[in-house]
Order: structure tokens, then sequence, then C-alpha cells
């Protein structure tokens, strides 16, 4: 991990790669994630987030260079613009890339998310993935011809077992898979027919989702691939929210997005779509996304990581959630 006097002492000589014109002015850390710290670097008139690493690059649930190459991909105003990338840290001394900033802040309460403001960030998914694919998998090597949200589900799961077995043999989590297999095997079906494939966000929680006068905008790409459509709108929050990264919508809300999202859609997706085929997959993706990420939560918890009260609220949240939503569960 790299300090903020040796970040500061690198970008006094590496300005120009970082695009600014000249020597920052201003180095503010923005956050600490799993994966990256970002520091919001600027000077008059120009400004961008540094990205370093945290973790082995191994380990990163993308590699550097197909997250720098999603960015290239965006349309413009759906996230950050690309600047550059250093995948040997003789940059800054770690491995780093830079984006432009995006302004704005990040919203979860629901009162903010008002069918205007779920309408815009339809609009901005459906821009997202208005350029079809006919396989799914990473950006550089799409190979699967079909979506399975079960291989998903025990993909994801299968990472737990393989790395932290103590977390998911932990008599509640035990208790709960069952049910939400058996759910997501129920809609199966929903993703058979599914053969237009688009570039999704992966991650696009509430937390990932700054909104500057009105205006939402996504950032945060390492979990971007090519994949289900749906899947970029099971995340936002629902039932299921996850306290402060997502956002609780009711179903008229979640219903309102899905159908802002179809009639914002390219035609030819457009064509092959229902509310009722991209609800059955969005809620699957949501009860998916709820289980393994409660998982997360309560890694933090046993390794003293955790934010108290609010990962511990999380935790229930999700396990009374899930199993409301999977009642054979528990």
């Amino acid at each position: 991990m790299i300090d903020d006097d040796t970040l500061r002492a690198a970008l006094d000589r590496e300005w120009a790669w970082c695009g600014l014109p000249h020597p920052p002015e201003w180095v503010s850390l923005l956050g600490r994630g799993e994966s990256y710290a970002a520091w919001h670097v600027a000077t008059r008139g120009t400004d961008v987030v540094v990205r370093v690493v945290r973790r082995p690059t191994d380990e990163l649930p993308r590699a550097m260079r197909e997250e720098f190459t999603v960015l290239q991909l965006l349309p413009e105003g759906v996230g950050p613009q690309p600047v550059a990338l250093d995948e040997s840290g003789d940059r800054l001394g770690m491995p780093a890339m830079v984006v432009g900033l995006v302004p704005g802040e990040v919203l979860t309460d629901p009162g903010d998310w008002d069918e205007e403001l779920l309408t815009r960030l339809a609009r901005v998914i459906a821009r997202l993935h208005d350029r079809a694919y006919t396989r799914c998998g990473p950006v550089g090597d799409p190979q699967r011809s079909a979506v399975s949200i079960v291989g998903a589900f025990e993909a994801g799961l299968g990472w737990w077992i393989e790395h932290q077995p103590e977390v998911v043999s932990d008599p509640e989590v035990l208790a709960l898979l069952p049910g939400v297999r058996a759910y997501l095997v129920e809609r199966e079906p929903w993703f058979e027919p599914v053969r237009r494939f688009a570039l999704v966000h992966g991650d696009l929680v509430a937390a990932n989702v700054l909104v500057e006068d009105g205006e939402p905008r996504l950032v945060d790409w390492e979990w971007a691939e090519i994949d289900d459509p749906a899947r970029d709108l099971g995340y936002l929050g629902g039932r299921l929210a996850s306290e402060g990264v997502q956002v609780r919508l009711d179903r008229p809300a979640v219903e309102h997005l899905v159908r802002a999202y179809l009639k914002a859609a390219p035609p030819d997706l457009a064509a092959t779509e229902t509310v009722e085929s991209l609800l059955a997959r969005r809620d699957a993706w949501e009860v998916c996304e709820s289980l393994l990420s409660s998982l997360h939560d309560r890694r933090l918890l046993a390794e003293g990581r955790h934010e108290p009260g609010l990962t511990e609220r999380r935790i229930a949240a999700a396990t009374a959630g899930l199993r409301d939503v999977a009642p054979s569960a528990g």
C-alpha cells in the first residue's frame, strides 16, 4: 500500500503521465476499497482520479488492462475517461491507473430516487448496452454462448468455499443456501433464451452511481464484462438492499426502472425482451448478489475489519430478506 507522502512525491515526477498540464496543486484521498485506493488529483482546470492497487494484481476481480479496455469502450457520459495505465508500478511505485474525475454524490436515500432519476439511470444503462454481443464472458475474450444464473451463483459460492470456507460453513449461511438455490433454479428458464448480450457494469449498486445536477454516471468498473443486460438492473437496490451500498426500492420503483430501461433500450434488445422477462432475471440477480455480498460482510466481521453496527445490520437484513424471498431457506 502506497502512503500519501510517497504518492505525492511520485505525482510531482509523473504529472504529465497522469494527464496534468503541470504538477498537481491538489491531492486528496477519495477512499479505499478492497482492490484500489483512489485519490483526486487536480490542477486548475484539470481533475483526474489516480487509482492505486491495494492487493496483488493477480487477485484483482479483473486484470487492470481489462478494466482499462472497458473504459475505452464506454459511450460518452456513461463513466470516466481512461487516461493512463501502468501495470508494472514503475510510474508511481505501485500499479496504477488514471481516469477522469466523475463529479457527483452517492444517493442511498430512497427519497432521492424518484421516477425522474430512475428514468435517467435507465437511459444511461440502455446506452451502455447499445452494442450487441453474441457471446458472453471477459471483455477481451467472450466465449460462452449462454448465461446461467445458477452457474453464476455456484461460481461465486465456489470461490468462497475455496478461499474462505469458514464463512460459508456458518450455520446461518448453510440454512440459507437451499432456498436461494431453489429460487434461482426456478428462474433459470428465463435465462435460457437470452442470446443478446451486452457490456455490463457488473456491480451497479447505488454506491457506484454518482449523481451531479440530476445526471447519473457510473464508476468503479472492475467487475465489468459481457453478460446478461438484466444484471445491471438488479444491483441498484430493491427489497434486499444493503444499507449504505444499495437503495431500498419498493416494487413500483423497481418496475419503473425496468419499464424505463425497456423503453430506452436498443431496438434489437427491446425486440427480444418484455417487462416480465427483465423483471424475472433482475430479481434473480438481486437474490444472487445479496447472498454473495453478505458473505463479504461476514468475512469483514470475522476479521475485525467491519464498520461496527452497520455491518451487523447488513448481515441481519440480508439474512431476513433472503428467508422471506426464498421461504424454504432457514
